[in-house]
C-alpha cells in the first residue's frame, strides 16, 4: 500500500525525476499525458505500464521503460513494480479504458500521485483535494457522493455475481433433470 504520507505531503514538481505513468484510460490520452509530464518536468525519466492491446502505440511514446501487462499478470506486475521507487505515479482517471490498472498507484511506493482527467488536466491526489478526486472518480463532487457511488458499485457487483451463480446453477439443474429423464426412458 502507498504510504499515508503520500496523501498529506505537498507535491514538489522540482523533485520529480522518476515518474511511472499508468495507462488506465485510452492510449491516446496516456501519450498526451506523457508529453505534458515532459513539459512540466524536463529531464525526468518516464516509465509506463500499458495494456497489452496498446503495445504498438506505446512503443513510440519515448518511455524509458515500457511494461506491458495483461489482466492475468496484474499480481506479478505489482510485485515487480514494488521493488522500484518512483517520485511520482501518474494515473488516468478517464471514463474510457480499463479499470483494473486504476488501483495500481495506490499499491506502490511513491511520494506523490498525480491524476489526469480526459482533458489531460492533472492534479495531485491529496487529502485537501478529496472533493476533486471524488468528482473525477464518481462524477459527484462530495465525499458522501463518492461513498454512495462506491457502495452502489459494490451492491451492483454482488447482485451481478448472485445472478450469474443462480443462472449457472439453473442451467446445471436443468441439464441434470434432462439427463435423469432421458435415462428413465432408455430401455435397459
Amino acid at each position: 500500500m502507498a504510504n499515508p504520507l503520500t496523501f498529506l505531503r505537498p507535491l514538489r514538481y522540482d523533485t520529480m525525476l522518476a515518474i511511472l505513468l499508468v495507462q488506465s484510460g485510452p492510449i491516446e490520452l496516456a501519450l498526451r499525458v506523457a508529453e505534458r509530464l515532459r513539459a512540466i518536468c524536463p529531464g525526468c525519466e518516464i516509465d509506463a505500464v500499458v495494456r497489452e492491446d496498446d503495445r504498438e502505440a506505446a512503443a513510440g511514446g519515448g518511455f524509458a521503460h515500457l511494461m506491458v501487462v495483461r489482466w492475468e499478470d496484474r499480481v506479478e506486475v505489482v510485485r515487480r513494480l514494488r521493488r522500484q521507487r518512483y517520485d511520482t505515479i501518474a494515473v488516468l482517471l478517464s471514463r474510457h479504458g480499463s479499470d483494473y490498472l486504476r488501483v495500481l498507484p495506490y499499491l506502490l511506493r511513491t511520494r506523490a500521485i498525480l491524476a489526469f482527467n480526459d482533458n489531460a488536466d492533472g492534479f495531485p491526489v491529496h487529502a485537501t483535494r478529496a472533493a476533486t478526486f471524488a468528482l473525477h472518480v464518481s462524477g459527484r463532487s462530495s465525499l458522501g457522493g463518492l461513498l454512495r457511488w462506491a457502495i452502489g458499485r459494490s451492491v451492483l457487483g454482488i447482485a451481478a455475481f448472485c445472478v450469474l451463480v443462480s443462472s449457472a446453477l439453473r442451467l446445471q439443474m436443468r441439464a441434470a433433470w434432462r439427463r435423469a429423464r432421458t435415462a428413465r426412458r432408455l430401455p435397459v
